[in-house]
């Protein structure tokens, strides 16, 4: 086992830079934190090392001795300085980015499309959630938040690492209409009737607060809305997109 203890040190450098978008894309590299979730990425594979607060090893002895990855101790004010967490548990994971590119998408299947959503807890609930009503991707649109934000991974739980997640551009998003309908979520819509074919389709989701963009609206094969109290105009992204996978799922 490696210790850290310079903040000097060129690999706590590199470690820190993962903070930046930009850098976890070149690098294909991500943080993530917390124990559970460290587990079930590592049964997915992507694990690359494990970084434990020095402070704190004794306390992870028993997922230290079933990783099959280096470990590396970090000086516990090194440590915090890494973490995205106030309180963090003491143990982060360098993992190869789950990101697939666009060309690696199936001709069809059920996707979900996140238009410009920016609230990274709700993509990441929106990711589990796909994953959990059995979508076979997520699709990030323009101005979307980046799925690999320590955030959206936390929310999304291990999901991000089961479930292809991919960046797709307008072209490519409306070669999948060849094959697959498209179903936005839309304060327009009649209501959640949903008939037909669920198997290829695309559900779309737009941003919190302007909704799915004017040109994907008129690409729409089906509006949904959901019933609400008068008092009440929209509900959080994560939380209509998953009634509206809900009712895909059972369609």
């Amino acid at each position: 086992m490696k210790i850290i203890e310079s903040k000097d040190n060129s690999r706590f450098k590199f470690w820190k830079k993962l903070k930046d978008k930009k850098q976890r894309k070149e690098s294909g590299l991500l943080l993530v934190e917390g124990v559970v979730v460290i587990e079930e990425v590592m049964a997915e594979g992507y694990v690359e090392e494990l970084i434990v607060d020095k402070e704190k090893l004794a306390s992870f002895d028993e997922v230290i001795q079933k990783a099959k990855v280096p470990v590396t101790a970090l000086e516990s004010t090194l440590f915090k300085q890494l973490a995205a967490t106030e309180t963090n548990q003491g143990m982060i994971a360098l993992c190869r980015s789950f990101l697939i590119d666009e060309g690696a998408l199936p001709e069809k299947g059920r996707f979900l499309y996140a238009d410009g959503v920016q609230d990274p807890g709700n993509l990441g609930g929106m990711i589990r959630s796909a994953e959990a009503f059995h979508f076979d991707g997520v699709l990030i649109g323009p101005g979307t938040v980046d799925p690999t934000n320590d955030k959206c991974i936390r929310a999304s739980m291990a999901s991000a690492f089961r479930l292809p997640v991919a960046y797709v551009g307008d072209e490519a998003l409306l070669k999948l209409k060849e094959n697959c309908r498209f179903v936005a979520l839309d304060i327009r819509g009649e209501g959640m009737t949903f008939e037909g074919d669920s198997k290829n389709m695309v559900l779309l989701v737009g941003n919190e607060a302007r909704g799915i963009r004017d040109s994907l609206l008129d690409e729409v094969d089906v509006r949904l809305r959901i019933p609400m109290k008068d008092t009440i105009d929209s509900l959080n992204a994560n939380v209509a997109a998953s009634i509206a996978m809900f009712v895909i799922e059972g369609g």
